[in-house]
């Protein structure tokens, strides 16, 4: 049994610790997590169309529970049940990650759409699970392996948890479990997040559900426990989706540069990852088939029969799907980090390289869904835009509508500035508030605010001067 409470102790340790800064990293994006769930729930992926007006609430619901079981499982709190949910959890999420590794990007799936008939479309592959956001993209193989990884280290917490060798802490378990917790958090934070967020985060929950356990003897204390720690979260989930995730790891953050981002390998100068196409051959009368990478194809020159004595290789496999050959890195290099982002005008000119080059400062006011847009702060923007003209600074628009949609809008709001257009999906990465403002100078990106925190001209005047 001591062999058995070690390893559940080392199990509790990552496995808690883990779960508190993989809620936070979502919890810091819930936008940017609520994405990627309507990615899943696509047609072609896990045909949940009928989740959709429910991904944000979803999204929140998935942070703050892995927290919560985190927590829990560092406390020993309600440990049977704690230890079920974080094995189901970690059940699903294994499948889901497995799932999305052995997707076939040239697959097909049947479905029954809502008027009865059957349809066929084409499968839609994750290419990231979001299991740590921006901050850490993995692969789906690498997603898989995490949580093959985090299952087995859950098991021995189960057993322990059901032959009752978990309860709520003693002071002396308290210490081992949360110095190593936090230990854990500091270097996974410092190595992999360059953020230090995280071990504040561990620690005010922690103290939350501590403070209760010793202030109360109440038989509930453990659900008290569970709700302080959701006060503690739901306060971080809150601020992050009224203002702006805490820490930002997208190629529009603060201090990168718009312009260099948006430049590819060559223009840097630095090598560029090298790819391949993986072509699939067949038989359509015996159904043999096989996947073939082009470079191979055409150096070993499969299809000459003088070099590959007896039976050729096209002879083997007739046919070949080179219409949907799948493009296959086959070598890592510096990848364009920005492909999309557009400031077109309504004469289809996109003028993103004279604004972003130009001398003054830049600001932009940034709508993903201009239709939907909340209006109440577009009088702080107009103010602030008049103000900055004044400065000889530039400010405009930039949204997903259309010049007209641009025009109907200036007219009814009376904003007296440029609107420009470029893709939703691009303004989302900009900035996850609608609206948002950007402001920049040179090019690199000097501040960010949510539509409710329009600065003052004078605000944005002291951040210019501060950062020249």
């Amino acid at each position: 049994m001591k062999a058995l409470d070690a390893l559940t102790g080392v199990s509790r340790m990552l496995v808690g610790a883990l779960f508190v800064v993989s809620g936070l990293i979502k919890s810091n994006d819930a936008l940017g997590f609520m994405y990627k769930l309507e990615e899943y729930f696509e047609p072609g992926a896990l045909n949940l169309e009928a989740l959709d007006p429910w991904a944000l609430e979803l999204a929140v619901f998935v942070c703050l529970a892995e927290v919560l079981l985190g927590i829990a499982i560092l406390v020993g709190a309600l440990p049977r049940l704690t230890s079920v949910l974080t094995t189901v959890m970690m059940a699903f999420f294994t499948w889901l990650t497995w799932y999305t590794a052995t997707c076939d990007p040239f697959g097909f799936k049947t479905l029954v759409d809502a008027t009865g008939a059957t349809v066929e479309v084409a499968n839609q592959c994750v290419l990231e699970c979001g299991c740590f956001g921006n901050a850490i993209p993995l692969t789906p193989h690498q997603s898989f392996l995490k949580d093959v990884v985090l299952l087995i280290l859950v098991a021995p917490i189960l057993l322990s948890a059901f032959l009752g060798r978990i309860q709520l802490n003693t002071p002396q378990q308290s210490t081992f479990l949360y110095t190593g917790a936090l230990v854990v958090t500091y270097l996974f934070a410092a190595v992999m997040l360059n953020w230090q967020f995280p071990l504040l985060y561990l620690a005010l929950n922690l103290i939350a559900a501590e403070a209760v356990k010793r202030r109360s003897s109440h038989a509930q204390r453990e659900w008290f426990m569970a709700i302080a720690v959701v006060i503690v979260s739901g306060a971080v989930q809150y601020w992050t989706l009224a203002h702006l995730p805490l820490k930002d790891y997208r190629p529009y953050a603060v201090g990168e540069s718009v312009i260099e981002n948006r430049m590819t390998a060559e223009e840097l100068g630095k090598p560029g990852p090298q790819f391949d196409k993986e072509i699939r051959f067949y038989n359509p009368e015996t159904g043999a088939e096989t996947l073939v990478m082009q470079s191979r194809f055409m150096e070993e020159k499969l299809w000459d029969k003088t070099k590959h004595p007896g039976k050729t290789f096209n002879e083997t496999y007739p046919e070949a799907d080179w219409d949907n050959a799948r493009e296959v890195k086959i070598k890592d290099g510096y990848e364009q980090r920005i492909l999309d982002f557009q400031m077109v005008d309504a004469d289809g000119t996109d003028q993103a390289d004279e604004l972003l080059g130009g001398d003054s400062p830049l600001l932009i006011q940034v709508s993903k869904d201009l239709a939907h847009m909340p209006t109440k702060w577009q009088r702080q923007f107009n103010a602030l835009a008049d103000a900055a003209g004044a400065r000889g600074w530039v400010m405009v628009g930039l949204t997903n509508a259309t010049a007209e949609d641009h025009a109907e809008f200036v007219e009814s709001q009376g904003a007296m500035y440029p609107f420009l257009s470029c893709d939703q999906t691009e303004l989302k990465i900009v900035i996850r508030s609608n609206p948002g403002l950007v402001l920049l100078k040179d090019g690199i990106v000097l501040a960010k605010w949510a539509g409710r925190d329009v600065p003052s001209v004078e605000e944005v005047a002291e951040l210019i001067q501060h950062t020249q």
